[in-house]
């Protein structure tokens, strides 16, 4: 696909430097060597979690465009960005630059949705599999972690002011969904300077597991325990060190606190979806 999508820029009319990652930190120095003196935007070939290891690295004066290859690509949907791949070419090439938020947790950046507790203990369960792609993961990981799976004590501070309650898990989104269609921000725009806590309470497995579906839709949040709040700053603190996970990527552990980046992201979309979502 990538080499695809390669002849397609070049047949545009492109000039394009092809580089290829090794590793997860390979790719966030491969961005870092990116500046606006050699190229005039950078293209990531991939699915959120290379968007997310690209902006780690990014000089944020440089455009970025995204052809979406991989099994959720759920920013790129957040976007408008198409999957065909001809399409999303054409938006590389011809698109204009829409500026959006960026999310911060412990001084590191990410761009969609950040969890901790059951849901980054699915996160990290499913970047193990190797056999399914796309919601079959995602499916598959709910079901490997949810029996075993006990509810967190967490304090959770938004704007400064904290609260402290037995969770399933938490969720600071930039953007409304993850894993390959998940709504779980539902009322998260990523462009609004603000942050969107989702806290699913303490419930029993049959209540997560009856929940669960109805988040591709947002309609979990009608469940009695679970509670959303926007703010500029969330910090969220667990009794011992959990890992939290950002666009499907292990990032930091708690204590941790979320904010917005001062400076925007100048992603280029398809001049429909300059506003929106």
């Amino acid at each position: 696909h990538v080499g695809e999508a390669e002849g397609m820029l070049r047949a545009s009319g492109a000039e394009v430097l092809h580089f290829e990652s090794k590793s997860r930190e390979h790719m966030i120095e491969m961005a870092r060597q990116l500046t606006p003196e050699i190229c005039d935007r950078a293209v990531v070939c991939g699915g959120d979690g290379s968007v997310h290891l690209a902006l780690r690295g990014l000089d944020l004066r440089l455009p970025l465009a995204v052809l979406p290859l991989g099994s959720g690509d759920d920013f790129a949907k957040t976007v408008g960005i198409p999957s065909r791949l001809d399409l999303a070419c054409d938006v590389v090439v011809n698109g204009v630059v829409r500026e959006i938020d960026v999310g911060v947790a412990n001084g590191l950046r990410y761009i969609g949705v950040a969890g901790v507790g059951f849901d980054s203990v699915v996160a990290a369960r499913a970047n193990k599999v190797k056999h399914l792609r796309g919601s079959l993961v995602y499916f598959y990981s709910i079901f490997s972690v949810l029996p075993s799976f006990k509810p967190l004590h967490m304090s959770i501070a938004i704007d400064g002011v904290a609260e402290t309650e037995e969770v399933m898990f938490a969720v600071v989104g930039n953007t409304h969904r993850y894993g390959a269609g998940v709504l779980i921000a539902p009322a998260a725009r990523v462009d609004d300077g603000l942050l969107d806590l989702y806290v699913i309470g303490k419930c029993s497995t049959w209540n997560l597991l009856a929940t669960l579906p109805k988040a591709y839709t947002g309609k979990h949040v009608t469940s009695p325990f679970v509670r959303s709040a926007r703010g500029r700053t969330i910090r969220i603190e667990t009794a011992m060190p959990m890992d939290v996970y950002a666009d499907g990527e292990p990032l930091t552990t708690t204590p941790v606190e979320f904010s917005i980046a001062p400076e925007k992201l100048r992603m280029i979309v398809p001049a429909a979806s300059a506003t929106g979502v």
